[in-house]
């Protein structure tokens, strides 16, 4: 911004101002004219009246376009013609109180002053946006203060000094009074604008909220419609050979749930900075491999190709490899969707560097590829690549703005672009650390196993739908199955008979799973050390280690998947057997 564009808001305030003032400025005129009669001056008077009004006019219309509606002129013409105005006025009424001061008496001699004192501070009103405005006005009548001494009739040595210190006075006090004013004025259009822009935050976060509001409960009647449509027709069982077909229609509705919550509660955690990454040893050869046999029959069930590495030698790194999977999850998943026909290649490179082990993981598809327009908020939450995209596919818009949030805290990134054959490519690069062979945990089933003898299992959740999927998921098993719907009552139940597993979720209304397990634990009854297995939606470490500390065994995440359920009564029995 150049210096004339700056003046001009400065100008548009003192414009508004200025003609405020008008109306005394006119009264000083004609006392200022009333004065030069009284004592003599009546040659005076007129001219003093021809100036001091062509001096106004002359004010006004220079002044005048920057009182008009809009943004404020700032072509240097005008801005000059402004400021010369302001300083001709001033200029001519600090000659005529000047004279005024020079030919009274002491009676008009202090009004003389009294106008000085008037037109300084009404300066400061006029000039307070802007220290060249202020000098502009006020410097005439600064001036014309310091002649007074100089102009009056003859004053002996002992009243001039103290009337040469009065005018210095005035003029520090009002320059005092007019710095605190402009450094109050400045913190106030500081807050002002900070106001404004929080309050632009805000309906911009309340217009996101409701954008994610629309989009969410959009996308979720999809799977909703799916899973009751599919209980509907298990529910009639007229159809007993659609029951498979049925079921897992069922479960990847399920799935595709799960998948938008999950997005949901990420998105949030890292606009909180709340999320946190787990390091550890894993095998990249066997990771590609695991992505190649997952991806592999969707792709060909929708007569796709995927072109990927083969099984190498182990490479060992240390990271997230959960994380990581779920970036490339997201990017064979939008691979697939936006490819008619033709392959997916996803291809893998690495390279040693100072830092570790540089990894390149590039995601390739054969659709109509990435227009320049949605290349700007491919990665802006809730926003797909256009309308069409959105009614065709689908989708929250969160995937690929968690991907690459996921890939920055790592400390690497994600990036877009359209490949020279066509089609979008996605670039995962990533640097991890060197990591260590560990032995390989398996794979996890949903099989039930086969306990040595009937478990006593006691089911707590404040919701019937999860008790009874409780016992929905417990009944291959054949436990001895009972259920409380609060802390309090599982207590009073705890306490009466005796149990070999309780499950517990974490947050219930008044008692909370936490504090009922630490109430067993305190208790002397039956089941003061039976194994109790914590389930929760939260899942940062900081709430599975309360959990823990409350005295829970083990714990697991929401929703509940059978496998890992069953995993968790086999280790409580081990534990208890032990």
């Amino acid at each position: 911004m150049n210096w004339y564009a700056s003046m001009a808001p400065h100008l548009a305030l003192s414009a508004a101002e200025r003609l405020k003032q008008t109306p005394v400025r006119i009264t000083m005129g004609l006392i200022i004219a009333w004065v030069f009669w009284t004592v003599g001056l009546q040659t005076y008077v007129w001219a003093w009246l021809a100036v001091s009004t062509l001096a106004q006019i002359i004010e006004y219309l220079a002044m005048e376009p920057y009182r008009r509606p809009g943004p404020p002129p700032s072509d240097p013409r005008r801005v000059i013609s402004a400021m010369a105005g302001a300083g001709l006025f001033s200029s001519a009424f600090a000659v005529g109180i000047l004279l005024m001061w020079r030919h009274s008496d002491q009676a008009m001699a202090a009004i003389a002053v009294m106008a000085i004192a008037g037109t300084l501070i009404s300066n400061i009103v006029s000039g307070i946006a802007s220290q060249r405005l202020f000098l502009i006005g006020a410097g005439p009548y600064v001036v014309a203060l310091f002649a007074m001494p100089f102009t009056a009739p003859p004053l002996t040595a002992a009243t001039l000094a103290p009337l040469t210190m009065s005018a210095v006075l005035l003029v520090l006090a009002v320059i005092a009074i007019w710095s605190r004013l402009k450094a109050s004025r400045s913190r106030e259009t500081r807050a002002l604008a900070e106001a404004e822009r929080r309050l632009e935050q805000a309906e911009q976060a309340m217009a996101d909220r409701a954008a994610m509001a629309a989009i969410v409960s959009h996308e979720l009647r999809t799977p909703v419609s799916a899973i009751l449509a599919g209980a509907h027709v298990i529910h009639r069982g007229d159809r007993p050979e659609a029951t498979p077909e049925t079921a897992q229609l069922i479960m990847d509705a399920g799935r595709l749930m799960t998948g938008m919550l999950n997005d949901l509660l990420d998105h949030s955690k890292i606009q909180a900075r709340a999320m946190s990454l787990e390091v550890r040893d894993f095998d990249l050869s066997a990771f590609v491999d695991e992505t190649v046999r997952f991806w592999t029959p969707q792709a060909s069930e929708k007569g796709l190709t995927l072109d990927a590495p083969t099984s190498g030698s182990p490479l060992w790194l240390k990271g997230d490899p959960f994380r990581l999977r779920q970036i490339v999850n997201n990017l064979m998943s939008n691979a697939l969707k936006f490819t008619p026909a033709g392959q997916i290649s996803l291809d893998v490179t690495t390279q040693n560097t100072a830092e570790g082990i540089e990894l390149r993981l590039r995601v390739r598809d054969q659709g109509a590829g990435i227009a320049a327009e949605a290349m700007d908020r491919l990665f802006t939450p809730f926003a797909q690549g256009s309308a069409q995209v959105a009614r065709t596919y689908g989708g929250t818009g969160l995937g690929l703005t968690v991907s690459r949030d996921l890939a920055r805290l790592m400390g690497g990134d994600l990036t877009a672009g359209n490949a020279p054959a066509g089609g979008a490519v996605f670039t995962l690069s990533v640097t991890l650390a060197h990591g260590q062979p560990t032995a390989d945990t398996g794979t996890e089933s949903a099989v039930a196993p086969v306990l040595d003898r009937r478990l006593r299992v006691l089911a707590v959740d404040d919701h019937e739908i999860n008790r009874r999927t409780l016992a929905l998921v417990l009944q291959p098993l054949d436990v001895d199955l009972s259920t409380a719907s609060d802390g309090a009552s599982a207590l009073d139940i705890l306490a009466a008979q005796p149990f070999d597993v309780v499950l517990m979720d974490v947050n219930m209304p008044g008692i909370d799973g936490n504090e009922a397990t630490r109430r067993l634990r305190a208790s002397s009854g039956p089941n003061a050390a039976v194994p109790v297995i914590g389930f929760s939606a939260g899942t940062e470490a900081e709430q599975i280690a309360a959990c823990h500390e409350a005295g829970m065994t083990d714990w697991l995440a929401k929703p509940l998947e059978p496998a890992r359920l069953y995993e968790a009564l086999e280790r409580a029995t081990r534990a208890e057997a032990a």
